[in-house]
C-alpha cells in the first residue's frame, strides 16, 4: 500500500448514511492497494449509523472519522430543491476541520476507477480547489450564459459542479474562504429568487471562487447526460437529480446496478435484497414521496403528483 492516504470528506444526515457507505466501499473495492480516510460531517448522526460506519474501519487501511456539526450555523440557509438538505452547506466549513488535501465528494456516487491520480491533482496559490466543469458549461446549452449573467457571472467564466471538490484547505483557510461562502450566501438569498438560486452551495463555490478552480475530467463525473453525450472512462459514476438516483425506484433507472453491488459489501448489506426486489417491482408500478410530494408511476411514467 502507498505511504500517503487519500481524504476524503461527506456530509450526511442518517438517511444519507447508507448512501456513504456505498461510496466508501465502492472506493475500496477499486483501489485496492491505498489506504483513505473517511471524514463525515453531520449534525444528528444517530448512534447506530455512527456504528455502522465506524465498522468501515480496517487497521492500517481505513480511518473514520467523525465531525459533530451546529446545525443552528445554517438554519437561515434555504434548500429550494426537493433533494437537496441543509447538509449540502457543511462543505463550506471543511477547511476549518481538517487541514491539508481534501476530496469533497457528494454521496450520490459510486467510485469506479482509480483514485491517486485524482487525488494528486496539481492545485495552487491562484487555484486551490479543483471541479468538474458543469456539461451545461462546456456543451453550448441555450440560455446558459444568461443564467450565469443572473448569478452574478461574467459569460466567460467557467462554472463547475460543487459535488466533487479537490481542496487545499490551508489556502482556503488563510484567506478566509469559508467566511466569504457564509457572506455570499447571506448575499444571495438577500438578492436572487430561488429559481435563480436553485443550486445553493454550488452557485455560492463558483462565486466566491470564480476564475479560481482547476477542472478536472469529466470522467470524476459521470451523468446520465454525460453517457449520452460522449464516450466516457467512468472513474467517478454520478447519480445526478431526483430520478437519476439508484434509490428512486422508477422502472427506465437501469442506474442502480453498481450502486447495488457496492451496497452488498456496507454495513447495509441487509438491505440489499429488499433494494433489489423494489426495482424488478418497480418495473411495473412504483411510487415515491420526498418533501411533501408524493408520485405514481406506471412503467416508469409519471401519472400523478400530489401532496402527500
Amino acid at each position: 500500500m502507498t505511504s500517503d492516504p487519500i481524504i476524503f470528506a461527506f456530509c450526511i444526515s442518517d438517511s444519507y448514511a447508507q448512501h456513504a457507505a456505498v461510496v466508501i466501499a465502492s472506493a475500496l473495492a477499486s483501489n485496492p492497494d491505498e489506504q483513505f480516510c473517511f471524514h463525515i460531517l453531520s449534525g444528528n448522526l444517530s448512534t447506530e449509523t455512527r456504528t455502522k460506519l465506524a465498522s468501515m474501519r480496517q487497521d492500517g487501511r481505513v480511518d473514520i472519522v467523525f465531525h459533530d456539526i451546529d446545525r443552528r450555523r445554517f438554519d437561515a440557509f434555504p434548500t429550494p430543491l426537493e433533494y437537496i438538505s441543509q447538509e449540502t452547506y457543511y462543505r463550506f466549513i471543511i477547511p476549518t476541520l481538517i487541514p491539508g488535501r481534501v476530496i469533497y465528494s457528494d454521496v450520490d456516487v459510486v467510485i469506479r476507477g482509480p483514485l491517486r491520480e485524482l487525488w494528486e491533482t496539481p492545485l495552487t496559490d491562484e487555484k486551490p480547489v479543483a471541479a468538474v466543469r458543469e456539461i451545461s458549461d462546456t456543451s453550448g446549452q441555450e440560455g446558459w450564459s444568461n443564467y450565469k449573467k443572473a448569478i452574478g457571472l461574467a459569460p466567460d467564466t467557467p462554472y463547475f459542479y460543487a459535488g466533487l471538490l479537490v481542496m487545499d484547505c490551508d489556502r482556503l483557510n488563510k484567506e478566509h474562504i469559508p467566511e466569504a461562502f457564509f457572506s455570499d450566501t447571506e448575499h444571495c438569498v438577500k438578492t436572487l429568487d430561488m429559481n435563480t438560486f436553485s443550486a445553493t452551495d454550488q452557485v455560492v463555490i463558483n462565486r466566491v471562487l470564480r476564475n479560481r478552480m482547476a477542472e478536472l475530467s469529466s470522467d470524476y463525473c459521470v451523468t446520465e447526460t454525460h453517457l449520452r453525450l460522449r464516450k466516457c472512462n467512468t472513474i467517478i459514476r454520478h447519480y445526478a437529480g431526483y430520478y437519476e438516483k439508484p434509490w428512486c425506484n422508477i422502472a427506465w433507472n437501469w442506474s442502480w446496478g453498481p450502486y447495488w453491488l457496492a451496497l452488498l459489501k456496507t454495513p447495509y448489506r441487509s438491505r440489499a435484497l429488499g433494494f433489489l426486489l423494489r426495482h424488478l417491482l418497480g418495473i411495473v408500478w412504483s411510487t415515491h414521496t420526498k418533501k411533501g410530494w408524493r408520485r405514481s408511476f406506471l412503467f416508469g411514467i409519471r401519472i400523478r403528483k400530489r401532496k402527500s
